[in-house]
């Protein structure tokens, strides 16, 4: 389990990423290969869900950690 510290450094090296995204609590939106705009949802080593794109994968994060 890593701690709040690196997950912040984490989030800092990857925010100027062109394709999917990161964030400080330690999800990951990785791109689906062969798609465009397909996000796969990735949290402590397992995809969680597949997002059809930015906006929906941000809300199912925000969605997950407050059902945490």
């Amino acid at each position: 389990m890593t701690d709040k510290k690196e997950l912040q450094s984490i989030h800092r090296f990857y925010k100027d990423c062109e394709h999917g995204f990161s964030t400080p609590y330690g999800y990951y939106a990785v791109p689906v290969m062969g798609s465009k705009t397909k996000l796969a949802i990735v949290h402590e080593g397992q995809i969680l869900k597949y997002c059809r794109n930015e906006s929906s994968a941000r809300n199912y994060i925000a969605q997950h950690r407050k059902t945490k």
